[in-house]
């Protein structure tokens, strides 16, 4: 996910309209990785999927967002 702004300079008038606001979630981290599934097989400290799965995060919030144009 990536954008460009370009700002040109210009005499017109400031435009009155409020701030455009995003907020959505993107279903990868930014480097790439995405969580699937989680399979847990650790029999030494006998963990179960249920007891871990809820430590990781399937999807990467990527927050709030309001802007101006």
């Amino acid at each position: 996910l990536s954008a460009a702004i370009e700002l040109l300079p210009n005499d017109k008038k400031k435009w009155n309209r409020p701030p455009i606001s995003m907020n959505f979630e993107v279903p990868f981290a930014p480097s790439g990785f995405k969580v699937r599934y989680l399979k847990v097989f650790e029999h030494k400290l006998n963990y179960s999927d249920s007891e871990t799965i809820k430590w990781v995060r399937y999807i990467g919030k990527s927050g709030l967002y309001e802007t101006r144009c």
